[in-house]
């Protein structure tokens, strides 16, 4: 029997496997989440033109020594730039609006006096040359590289499409995800369970984290029967429609468990099943071929569940779209741990304001509840000795 895989070990076969999925081009406002495939570049100068950035006046530093300034006019944001001032003149200007080309100073309202059109300078003020000028250009030139491919789109990013023009953007095609629970023990959550049956949970968890990742409409769920026919018939429609297939359940060596059986028949034997980890040991991927897509068949306890999906298929998704892999963050314990002598320990953990893990420890891979209050979870290589940090997932994208 081969040993088992280390999640290091895991990872490096699925990431040699997976490239980003095709392109389209979409209305800027209907990107947000999306994963960017092509560079945005500033299109003009930012600021395009030197920006006023107080209500007040604008002058020329040499007139304020000629006593009281009046008021040339209204110099308002969105014109262009006003023509030379006369001797001892100032524009009442405002925020936003063009710096004249003739004039070094702003006055915010603030530091002024004004009746009728005379302005004066209170003594208190100390107007400074070039204060209260935001410079052309001094955020970025134009062709300056503002986000990069491979940028989840954010609302923030959005804005700074909608400044340079770019009302259609080129991402990622959303992934179909199929999804198929197993097990005669479960019944639909509408259900009332008989005393040996269960809810059904591991398919709405599936479709609920795909949804938190950014596939909201994509992602569609199938329960099965434990039965080989309907199994395989199942998972070949799934390869034949899908660009990605999540199994949860089925894949033990229990007498009932035909996933592996029914993707032998389809597919041929997986990339790899087992991972030297708990919970999750029973993990099992398929790489993609010219037959079918990448294909995880996770265990079916709900721990194990969420678990597998969080550190092996998020990953495997920004791969699919493209994007950067977030990495773990290695953080302080609020309590030493113990590792396991031979598995690869992963465990519900919240970060506390204060920067340190609290641990959780399920009962078991079927212990869900102790997950809830988590925000993530920690990893913790076998070994013997006792640690004071790990590698922090957080739950969120």
């Amino acid at each position: 029997m081969s040993p088992l895989l280390t999640p290091a070990q895991a990872d490096e076969l699925i990431r040699q496997d997976l490239t980003a999925l095709p392109c389209e081009a979409l209305p800027y406002l209907s990107a947000l989440g999306r994963t960017l495939r092509q560079s945005l570049s500033a299109d003009q100068d930012f600021p395009p033109f030197d920006r006023v950035t107080m209500d007040g006046i604008a002058c020329r530093s040499s007139d304020l020594s000629l006593g009281p300034l009046t008021i040339q006019g209204l110099h308002p944001a969105g014109e262009p730039a006003p023509a030379p001032l006369q001797p001892a003149h100032c524009w009442q200007i405002m925020t936003g609006a063009v710096m004249p080309s003739d004039c070094d100073t702003i006055i915010p309202v603030e530091e002024l006096s004004i009746s009728g059109t005379l302005v004066t300078v209170l003594e208190s003020a100390a107007p400074t040359p070039g204060q209260f000028i935001h410079r052309q250009a001094s955020d970025c030139a134009a062709g300056t590289e503002l986000l990069t491919a491979g940028t989840v789109i954010t609302p923030a990013h959005l804005g700074l499409a909608a400044t340079v023009g770019a009302v259609e953007l080129t991402v990622t095609c959303q992934p179909s995800v199929t999804i198929l629970t197993t097990g005669d023990e479960l019944v639909p959550p509408t259900e009332t369970p008989l005393p040996h049956q269960l809810r059904q949970s591991n398919g709405p968890v599936l479709l609920s984290a795909l949804a938190n990742w950014g596939l909201n409409h994509s992602s569609t769920h199938l329960h099965l029967p434990d039965d080989l026919t309907h199994t395989t018939e199942a998972i070949e429609s799934a390869l034949s429609s899908s660009d990605l297939v999540l199994i949860s359940g089925g894949i033990s060596k229990g007498k009932k468990d035909y996933v592996r059986p029914a993707l032998e028949s389809l597919i041929g034997p997986p990339t790899f099943h087992g991972i030297a980890q708990r919970p999750g040991k029973p993990l099992a991927y398929w790489k993609p071929s010219s037959q079918n897509p990448p294909l995880f068949a996770l265990p079916g306890n709900p721990n194990s569940t969420l678990t597998t999906f969080l550190r092996y298929v998020r990953p495997a998704l920004h791969l699919l779209a493209g994007s950067p892999i977030p990495e773990p963050i290695t953080l302080p314990l609020a309590k030493p741990l113990t590792p396991h002598p031979k598995l690869t320990l992963f465990l519900p953990a919240t970060l506390e304001s204060n920067g340190t893990l609290t641990v959780h420890q399920p009962q078991n891979s079927g212990d869900f509840a102790s997950a809830l209050s988590a925000s993530g979870f920690i990893e913790v290589p076998s070994g013997e000795v006792e640690v004071t940090t790990a590698a922090y997932h957080p739950n969120n994208r």
